[in-house]
């Protein structure tokens, strides 16, 4: 498959959709933009970006819209090994764009040839080399068979000595909270960094505070829970730690994908071994980057953009964390 490299680093599992956009109110507009996103691609490209390689696992339809998806997939620098045809279509979302970057999305995935990954799929992901297998709910909620993968992918990159990574990634239009609760709680023993949304954790777990949402998360299995809070900033918890950052971005031109972008920060700080305050420092800075412009995939940060605005902050570890020689050149091209 075209896109492979040395062995990924990070290999993140979930669905790529075709992304239809258009101004508010979607009723009345008389032309839509096609783009893409993806939760598991965001995360997958955002780490990339900051020099980590990284592997996507999912499917395409054999149609036209899966052929325009690997087309603009080459540029990203992302390991498509794991990318295959077939089982369905490719999925599809629509985006009411919002004043404020504020958006309303509507799904049209059912049957979707993501959908259609299995368990068994998982068995000829390589992971030898593999230091994070990232997860998702929304992984989880789209099929059965997907949410077996998902567990099956977390079982062996446990076995392989990963890091398991899982974001919680509540998506109302697909599941209600007690279903994604159930999912939520057969994975987290098998987890090591545990992602939230605050408002996600309410709907979900009943949390009533994010120290009461991480302290919820850590007690199923995690070392390491995060909580997003969008213009509130973030807090994490660890075993004799915690910290509470503030929103570190200037105005939110795109708030969609801010998670993601959140989530490949943190992966990248796990996997160069920094302290998780300064882990939670990086992951700042790129989902603050990432909502000052439009765009889940095409606005993620490049690594000079992060270490720069972390500089200024005056977060000088997850700036210098940025020079490791264990990271990768930028891929040849960031235009998604």
């Amino acid at each position: 498959m075209p896109g492979a490299c040395l062995s990924p680093r990070l290999v993140s599992l979930g669905e790529v959709m075709i992304e239809l956009s258009g101004q508010a109110p979607l009723a009345d507009a008389a032309r839509l933009e096609r783009s893409y996103s993806g939760d598991a691609l965001n995360v997958a490209v955002a780490a990339r970006r900051l020099g980590v390689s990284s592997a996507i696992v999912t499917r395409l339809g054999v149609d036209p819209f899966g052929d325009y998806l690997l087309n603009q997939w080459q540029g990203l620098g992302v390991d498509l090994r794991y990318v295959e045809r077939g089982g369905g279509p490719t999925g599809l979302y629509v985006v009411e764009q919002g004043p404020q970057g504020a958006y309303d999305i509507w799904y049209y995935r059912r049957g979707s040839a993501a959908s259609t990954v299995s368990a068994a799929d998982m068995e000829r992901v390589d992971l030898d080399g593999v230091a994070m297998v990232h997860l998702n709910g929304i992984a989880q909620a789209i099929s059965a068979s997907s949410r077996a993968a998902a567990r099956r992918l977390a079982e062996r990159g446990r076995a392989a000595g990963a890091a398991v990574a899982f974001d919680l990634n509540y998506r109302a239009r697909l599941w209600d909270g007690a279903a994604a609760a159930r999912a939520a709680h057969e994975l987290l023993p098998l987890v090591d960094v545990a992602l939230c949304g605050f408002d996600e954790g309410q709907a979900v777990f009943g949390a009533d505070a994010p120290e009461t949402l991480a302290q919820l998360l850590l007690a199923h299995g995690p070392r390491l829970a995060a909580v997003s809070m969008a213009e509130q900033g973030a807090y994490a918890a660890w075993d004799g730690g915690e910290v509470r950052l503030p929103t570190v971005a200037r105005r939110v031109a795109g708030a969609q994908g801010g998670g993601d972008a959140f989530a490949g920060g943190l992966a990248v700080g796990e996997l160069l071994g920094l302290p998780p305050d300064a882990s939670m420092r990086l992951a700042t800075v790129t989902a603050g980057l990432k909502v000052e412009r439009p765009g889940p995939l095409v606005s993620l940060p490049s690594r000079r953009e992060v270490q720069a605005r972390a500089a200024e902050l005056g977060w000088g570890d997850a700036a210098s964390a940025l020079d490791s020689p264990s990271l990768i050149d930028p891929p040849p091209s960031t235009h998604a």
